[in-house]
C-alpha cells in the first residue's frame, strides 16, 4: 500500500470517528433535554406532600376561626341602665368626697336627676330590693344568665316590683332617687355594678363605651 493510500484511510477513519461522537454528543443532548421537560412537567411529590400539609393546617385554622366567641359580656347586649350616659365616677380607684377617703369604686357612678327612669340591663329576674340602706340607699338587684348580676344604687323601686319578677331588657324597674348615702355629694346619680359569679367585674366591659 502506498503512503498516499495510508494518509487516504487515516484521514476516513478520523472522519468516521468524529461523525460517531458528534452522534454520541447529539443524543446525549436529546436525552438531557427530554429529562428535564419531564420533571417541570411533573413536579417533585415532597413539594405537593407539604402543600397538602400547608392545606390541611388551615382548615383546622378555619374551624378554629369559625368558632363562636364564648365572651360572656358579648352575649348579653346590654343597653344603658339611664338614658344618658354621664360617667361621673368610673370603675377605679377614686376619692370618696363623702366619706373623704380613697378607695376602690366596684361600679360606675352615671350622673341623672332625680325621678330619671332606670331599666333592666338584660332579661333576668328580680333577686332583691334592699330599701332604707343608709349608705347605700334603695338598691335593686338583678340575677340573669351564666351567674351574672346587675345592682342598681340610689334607686326608688318602681311600684309593685318585687323579688322573684321577671324582667326583660329595657323593663322600667326604679327611678334615681334623691342624693343620698356614702355618695350623696355626687349628686343625684345611678351607681351601677356588674358581678360574674361573685367576681365584681367592669361594667364597661358589658355596656356599649359609644354610650357614654
Amino acid at each position: 500500500m502506498s503512503q498516499e493510500q495510508n494518509t487516504g484511510n487515516k484521514k476516513k477513519l478520523l472522519t468516521y470517528y468524529l461523525i460517531l461522537g458528534a452522534c454520541i454528543l447529539l443524543i446525549a443532548a436529546v436525552t438531557v433535554t427530554v429529562i428535564f421537560a419531564v420533571r417541570s412537567d411533573n413536579p417533585l411529590d415532597i413539594n405537593q406532600g407539604a402543600d397538602d400539609v400547608t392545606d390541611g393546617g388551615g382548615d383546622e385554622d378555619d374551624e378554629d376561626d369559625e368558632q363562636p366567641n364564648e365572651d360572656v359580656s358579648s352575649a348579653y347586649e346590654f343597653v344603658a341602665p339611664v338614658a344618658e350616659m354621664n360617667v361621673i365616677n368610673d370603675y377605679t380607684f377614686y376619692y370618696n368626697k363623702t366619706l373623704d377617703c380613697y378607695h376602690y369604686h366596684t361600679g360606675i357612678d352615671l350622673a341623672a336627676e332625680a325621678g330619671t327612669s332606670v331599666v333592666a340591663c338584660a332579661d333576668g329576674t328580680v333577686e332583691s330590693i334592699t330599701a332604707g340602706d343608709l349608705l347605700d340607699g334603695t338598691k335593686i338587684v338583678l340575677a340573669h344568665a351564666d351567674g351574672v348580676k346587675t345592682s342598681y344604687y340610689f334607686v326608688e323601686a318602681a311600684e309593685g316590683l318585687k323579688a322573684g319578677d321577671a324582667v326583660k331588657r329595657g323593663d322600667v324597674i326604679g327611678t334615681v332617687a334623691q342624693p343620698a348615702g356614702s355618695e350623696y355629694k355626687e349628686g343625684a346619680h345611678l351607681h351601677f355594678e356588674v358581678s360574674d359569679n361573685g367576681e365584681t367585674a367592669d361594667p364597661n366591659e358589658y355596656l356599649d363605651i359609644a354610650e357614654k
